[in-house]
């Protein structure tokens, strides 16, 4: 495995765990079992920072991914 695979794979799991994060956050607001707009509004700052920093990470992690797609059918 090449250096820009292990980037991929490795950029794939940080999101994973950063979405793993948020939706742990978001439940943890739940009120009988249920979310709801109020108890979520405490965390919009938090989502939306996290929104803002992660744009920054997904577009150039998709774009990593079309070029390692790419490279693999010209093996092909």
């Amino acid at each position: 495995m090449d250096q820009w695979s292990k980037l991929f794979w490795q950029v794939g799991a940080f999101l994973s765990v950063m979405l793993l994060i948020a939706a742990v956050m978001a439940l943890s607001t739940a009120e009988n079992g249920r979310l709801t707009v109020e108890g979520l509004e405490g965390l919009s700052g938090t989502f939306t920072l996290m929104y803002e920093v992660l744009r920054w990470v997904v577009y150039p992690w998709l774009a990593l991914g079309v070029f390692l797609l790419i490279r693999w059918f010209k093996r092909r």
